[in-house]
C-alpha cells in the first residue's frame, strides 16, 4: 500500500545539515517540529534556518547567540 493511502501517517521531514553546519528545514514543516528545533538550539547549540523554496528566510538561535552577534556587530538591541 502506498504511504499516501488512508491509515498511514508520514513522518515529518527531518532538518538537513548544510555544508556550513546549519540545519535547514522548509518553513511549511517547522510548526510541527518547533519544540524539537528549540531544543536543538538550546541543548545542542544548533542553528536552524527555515527555508522557503530552498532559500533561507529566518534562523532560530539562542538568545545568547543573538546577543553575542549584536555585540560583535556593535549594534543596540
Amino acid at each position: 500500500m502506498p504511504s499516501s493511502q488512508k491509515g498511514t501517517v508520514e513522518a515529518p521531514p527531518k532538518p538537513e545539515r548544510a555544508e556550513d553546519g546549519v540545519q535547514e528545514l522548509p518553513l511549511t514543516h517547522a510548526r510541527a517540529q518547533l519544540t524539537t528545533l528549540i531544543e536543538d538550539a538550546r541543548e545542542r547549540d544548533l542553528v536552524t534556518a527555515l527555508t522557503v523554496r530552498g532559500r533561507r528566510k529566518i534562523c532560530l538561535v539562542t538568545p545568547e547567540f543573538y546577543e553575542a552577534a549584536v555585540r560583535a556587530l556593535g549594534r543596540q538591541t
